[in-house]
C-alpha cells in the first residue's frame, strides 16, 4: 500500500468533487498503486470535511500521554519552584517521573503550554563578594568613561587557540535518510586529538584600529616577568602607533595583571590606565576582545578548509584572520563597553549578556 502525498490527496478531492467515485478515481490514475480502501476513506474524509488533508474532528487515536493530569504535572515540574531556582526538571526527568516518552513532554510545554526552550549560557561562577565588586567598580567606570575615553581606549587580552578546538556535537549534525549504520564514517565521526596543540596571543584592539598579534613563546608562561618584559613593551608600541594622543590602557585581572611589577611598569609609562583596584573581576562580558573578537575568530578559523595540523599552519590562518578583521565590526563592540557597564549595573552585578539584545 502506497503513502499517498498531499499532493495527490489533493487531486482526489478535486475528482471526488466533480462526482467520481473511488473506483473511477484509481481508474484515472492507473500508474499510481492507490489501494480502494485508502480512496474510500479519502472520499469520505472530502465528505464530511470538505477537505482531504483535514481529519474530521475527535478522529484519530485517543490521546494517551497529553493528558490534563500530565500537563499539569510537566507545568509544576519543568519550570523552577518559587523561590526555589535550579529546581526545574529537564524533559527526560520528567518523562521518567510521569511514564510519558520525553517528546511527549517536550510537545506538552511547546503546544499546551505554550512554552518556548532556550539554550544555557555558560557563565564564570560569581559570588556574593564578586557581584559587589563588579557592582561598584562598574559604577565607577562608568563615571570615568565618556564616550570621548572609551574611543581612547586600548583593550587587551590573551587568548588560547587550538589546532582542533572543541565542537560542540549538539549543533554539529549530520541528516540522512537511511539508518545511522549505513551513513559514511567519514561523515558521521569527529575526529580530534586528545590532546590538541594550541598557540596563545596577546593583542590590543581600540576604536579606529587593532594591534599586533603577538604570539606568546612555546612552552612559555604568562608570569608577571614574562607579561612585563615581552608582552607589554609590544602593547605598548601599539597604543603609541594608533593612538599617538594618548590613551587609557585596560587589562582585565589576571595575575600576571595585577602583579605589583606589571603594575608598576604599566603606571611609569601612562598613568591613565585601569588598574587593578578599578577593573570589575571576572568580567570577560565587559572586554571587547573577549565578547566579540575571539568569538569572531574562532568562528572564521572553524570555517577554514582544509584543518590545519600544527601549530605553523594555526599561526598563518590566525595572523589572516586578524588582519581581515572588519574594523566596523570591533568599533561597534568598543561603542558597546558603556552600555554593558550599564547593564552591569541594572542587574547589580550579575551576569547580564543573556538579558542583552
Amino acid at each position: 500500500m502506497a503513502i499517498i502525498s498531499a499532493e495527490d490527496k489533493m487531486r482526489i478531492q478535486t475528482l471526488r468533487e466533480q462526482g467520481l467515485g473511488a473506483r473511477k478515481i484509481k481508474s484515472r490514475y492507473p500508474d499510481k498503486k492507490w489501494s480502494l480502501a485508502q480512496i474510500h476513506r479519502i472520499c469520505k474524509r472530502v465528505d464530511e470535511t470538505g477537505s482531504s488533508l483535514q481529519r474530521k474532528p475527535g478522529s484519530g487515536r485517543p490521546k494517551t500521554a497529553r493528558t490534563a493530569a500530565n500537563i499539569t504535572a510537566v507545568e509544576t515540574l519543568i519550570c523552577s519552584q518559587e523561590g526555589q531556582p535550579g529546581t526545574s526538571r529537564s524533559t527526560r526527568q520528567i518523562s521518567r517521573q510521569i511514564g510519558v516518552s520525553h517528546m511527549s513532554v517536550a510537545r506538552m510545554a511547546k503546544e499546551d503550554l505554550r512554552m518556548k526552550s532556550f539554550k544555557r549560557v555558560p557563565a564564570q561562577v560569581i559570588t556574593a563578594a564578586t557581584q559587589q565588586k563588579r557592582l561598584q567598580r562598574s559604577t565607577q567606570l562608568l563615571r570615568r568613561m565618556s564616550t570621548a575615553n572609551v574611543k581612547q581606549t586600548f583593550f587587551t587580552d590573551e587568548k588560547l587557540f587550538y589546532v582542533s578546538p572543541p565542537v560542540n556535537s549538539q549543533n554539529n549534525r549530520v541528516w540522512s535518510a537511511g539508518l545511522k549504520r549505513d551513513i559514511n564514517p567519514e561523515r558521521l565521526l569527529l575526529e580530534r586529538a586528545k590532546f590538541s596543540a594550541s598557540v596563545m596571543v596577546s593583542a590590543g584592539v581600540c576604536y579606529g584600529g587593532k594591534g599586533k598579534l603577538h604570539f606568546v613563546d612555546e612552552k612559555a608562561k604568562i608570569n608577571a616577568d614574562y607579561y612585563v618584559t615581552k608582552l607589554l613593551p609590544k602593547l605598548f608600541e601599539d597604543c603609541e602607533q594608533l593612538l599617538p594622543a594618548g590613551f587609557i590602557f585596560q587589562q582585565d585581572g589576571a595575575p600576571a595583571h595585577s602583579s605589583h611589577q606589571a603594575q608598576d611598569w604599566i603606571e611609569s609609562h601612562n598613568p591613565a590606565f585601569i588598574s587593578k583596584d578599578q577593573w570589575p573581576p571576572n568580567s570577560p562580558d565587559l572586554n571587547p576582545l573577549d565578547y566579540h573578537v575571539w568569538g569572531d575568530m574562532l568562528d572564521e578559523y572553524q570555517k577554514h578548509t582544509p584543518k590545519r595540523t600544527s601549530k605553523a599552519e594555526l599561526k598563518v590562518v590566525l595572523q589572516t584572520i586578524w588582519d581581515n578583521l572588519p574594523q566596523a565590526a570591533i568599533d561597534r563592540a568598543i561603542l558597546a563597553f558603556r552600555k554593558r557597564l550599564q547593564a552591569c549595573i541594572a542587574s547589580e552585578g550579575r551576569h547580564f549578556e543573556h538579558l542583552l539584545r
